[in-house]
C-alpha cells in the first residue's frame, strides 16, 4: 500500500490539487487508488491516535485503512490534507513558522502506517505570496504575526527537514507554487502513479491557470475543435504555453498589496533569500524536486 499525502502548504494552489482528487473520486477509484475526503482522513486519523493508542499497531494500520476505502484492490490511497501539518493558526505562531506540532504530527503519521510507503507532496511558496494566503482577516493580525517571522527567508527547509527526519522512510516530493502551471502534469503523475492514467476531468483548469482571457478562449475553442487533441498532460501543458505566449498570460496579482507598508518592506525582505532556501531544499538528501522545463 502506497499512501501519497499532499501536504499543500498552506497558501498554495488554493486548493486546486484537492478539487481535482475530488473531481475525479470515482474514476481514481476505479484505477485502484482510493480517494477519501481529506475531512474523513483527518478525523480517521485523530481517532486513531487519541482513542486507539494501545491497540497492536499491526490490527490498527489494517482497520485505519479499510475504514478509508483501501480494499485488497486498491494499494493505493491519495488525500489532499495540508491539515496533517496544523491548521492554518499554527503556519505563524510564536514557536515559529511550520513548527508548532508539526514533528509530532509527523511521527503519530509514521506510527499509525507502520507497513504502509508514504509519499508527501510539498508546494512552497515566497513570502509575499503566502503569508497574505494565510493571515486572517482579524483585527491586529497583520501586526500580531508579521513580526514572528524572525528568519531571512521562510524556512521551508526547514519543514522539508523535518518530514525527512519524522518519517525517513517516505518520499517527499517539492515544487514552487509559481512554477505549477509548468510542473502540474508531474504532481498529478506523482498523485495516480506511473502505471495510472490521469482523469481528464479538470485538467483543462490547471493547463489554462495562468491564461489570459483571450487565451483561454481561445484555448477551450481549439481543443473543443481539435481533430487530434493532446494525448497526454504534458502535450496539454505545451499547447496552453503556446496559447499564453500568442495571446497572453493572467497579469499575476500582488497578494500583500492590501497590507501596511511596513508589513510589505519586511516581506519583500524575507522574499530576497527565496531562490537560495529553494536551493538548500532541493539540496536535502532524499527531497525531489520538480521544475519547469
Amino acid at each position: 500500500m502506497r499512501l501519497v499525502l499532499h501536504i499543500g502548504a498552506h497558501g498554495t494552489d488554493r486548493g486546486q490539487v484537492a478539487a481535482w482528487i475530488a473531481q475525479n473520486r470515482a474514476a481514481l477509484e476505479a484505477e485502484g487508488i482510493a480517494a477519501p475526503p481529506p475531512r474523513l482522513f483527518l478525523a480517521r486519523i485523530s481517532e486513531a491516535l487519541d482513542l486507539q493508542r494501545d491497540a497492536d499497531p499491526l490490527t490498527r494500520e489494517e482497520a485505519l485503512l479499510r475504514g478509508l476505502g483501501a480494499t485488497g484492490q486498491r494499494r493505493r490511497m491519495v488525500v489532499s490534507a495540508p491539515g496533517l501539518l496544523g491548521s492554518v493558526a499554527d503556519v505563524l505562531a510564536p514557536d515559529g513558522f511550520y513548527t508548532r506540532d508539526v514533528a509530532r504530527r509527523l511521527y503519530g503519521l509514521r506510527t499509525l502506517f507502520p507497513r504502509t510507503g508514504l509519499s508527501f507532496l510539498l508546494a512552497v511558496r515566497k513570502a509575499s505570496g503566502v503569508i497574505p494566503a494565510i493571515l486572517p482577516d482579524d483585527a491586529g493580525a497583520v501586526e500580531t504575526l508579521v513580526p514572528l517571522l524572525t528568519d531571512d527567508t521562510l524556512p521551508w527547509s526547514r519543514l522539508a527537514g523535518t518530514i525527512r527526519r519524522q518519517t525517513p522512510g517516505a518520499s517527499l516530493l517539492a515544487w514552487r507554487h509559481e512554477d505549477l502551471p509548468q510542473v502540474w502534469p508531474g504532481v498529478l503523475a506523482e498523485i495516480v502513479g506511473n502505471r495510472a492514467p490521469l482523469p481528464p476531468a479538470g485538467l483543462l483548469d490547471f493547463a489554462a491557470a495562468g491564461l489570459g482571457a483571450e487565451a483561454r478562449l481561445r484555448l477551450t475553442r481549439y481543443l473543443a475543435s481539435a481533430e487530434a487533441p493532446p494525448a497526454s498532460a504534458g502535450q496539454l501543458r505545451q499547447v496552453a504555453g503556446v496559447f499564453a505566449r500568442r495571446y497572453g498570460a493572467a497579469p499575476d496579482p500582488d497578494p500583500a498589496a492590501g497590507l501596511p507598508a511596513w508589513a510589505r518592506v519586511r516581506l519583500q525582505e524575507l522574499d530576497a533569500g527565496y531562490a537560495t532556501e529553494w536551493g538548500d531544499l532541493a539540496g536535502i538528501e532524499g527531497v525531489r524536486v520538480l521544475m519547469p522545463g
